[in-house]
């Protein structure tokens, strides 16, 4: 079950592991907050694949797939 706190913040970014899963290095309350942290990312570390989503699902640490169906993840940008 979620707290209320992480409730609140359900936007995320999220990066591509070398092992093609994905990790949540950031969590947002809103989706320009984390667009905002996402282009700073995207500008400083250029190799690096992240991506914004909106994340319901609870886990903090990794994710098995953008979009995939068994989470409840959907890719913002």
């Amino acid at each position: 079950m979620m707290t209320y706190k992480e409730r609140l913040c359900c936007w995320a970014i999220a990066r591509l592991l070398p092992s093609h899963q994905w990790m949540i290095v950031a969590r947002f309350r809103s989706p320009s907050d984390a667009d905002g942290h996402f282009q700073f990312l995207r500008q400083t570390i250029p190799h690096v694949k992240f991506e914004v989503v909106f994340d319901l699902s609870g886990d903090s640490n990794r994710l098995s797939g953008l979009g995939c169906p068994s989470n409840s993840l959907t890719s913002g940008r």
